[in-house]
């Protein structure tokens, strides 16, 4: 019988300095949402990322549960903001879309592009740049749980639909009670390669939620601590 894991790809901690969410955060929200691992895609910083995944194994290896941690970055790019996924090094900001993903190819990983049709966004690449950069490009997020634009969704399932990407999907959450908010169902994997051929037969699911109440519930828990 196949094992369906809920991946959530788009994660946020308190590395991102508009985000709060703590490992502890992450284990036990994680664990009430049913989210079997996340791709932690802090800004510009994967020192996060590193710790959280250590984190996470150790207390695998303690016998306690725990999310999968996938490596990752949100990078900010001249063009926009583009993700990278099973990195093993930082990726610096301010390099051009090209090389941000020459620069997440070059150690093997995949190039992830979050919420690109969120048109509210000043910065981020249009459907002319995506298919120009169409062969350095991996996962295209299908949905995101709180986009600015809320038809931005809709027009990225819309071009998926023309386009041979994989789709992702993240809540993009800053805090922890929407992690997995947007998800996507797919077989368990093992390793990169396994994970993208594993993701084209998924399914993505969740529901948005207002980036108001984000930010609201933000400042309860920094109110708190």
């Amino acid at each position: 019988m196949l094992e369906i894991i809920n991946v959530d790809f788009h994660v946020h901690t308190v590395h991102s300095p508009d985000s709060v969410i703590t490992f502890d955060m992450l284990v036990e929200w994680c664990g009430k949402r049913k989210v079997d691992a996340v791709a932690v895609m802090d800004h510009d910083v994967i020192e996060g990322a590193f710790e959280f995944s250590a984190l996470s194994r150790e207390r695998l290896a303690r016998g306690e549960w725990a999310p999968r941690v996938l490596i990752g970055e949100e990078v900010r790019t001249s063009g926009g903001e583009i993700c990278g996924l099973f990195l093993s090094e930082h990726v610096p900001k301010g390099l051009t879309p090209l090389e941000t993903m020459q620069s997440i190819r070059s150690q093997g990983g995949f190039v992830y592009v979050p919420h690109p049709f969120d048109i509210l966004k000043l910065k981020r690449l249009n459907t002319r740049e995506l298919e120009e950069l169409t062969g350095m490009i991996d996962i295209i997020e299908a949905f995101n749980g709180k986009p600015r634009f809320p038809g931005a969704n809709v027009l990225a399932r819309r071009f998926l639909r023309g386009h041979d990407f994989p789709a992702g999907a993240g809540s993009d959450s800053h805090e922890p009670t929407h992690l997995g908010a947007a998800h996507v169902e797919m077989e368990e994997f093992e390793g990169a390669p396994d994970l993208l051929e594993k993701l084209r037969g998924g399914t993505v699911a969740g529901k948005l939620y207002s980036p108001l109440a984000s930010a609201y519930r933000r400042v309860r828990i920094r109110t708190r601590s």
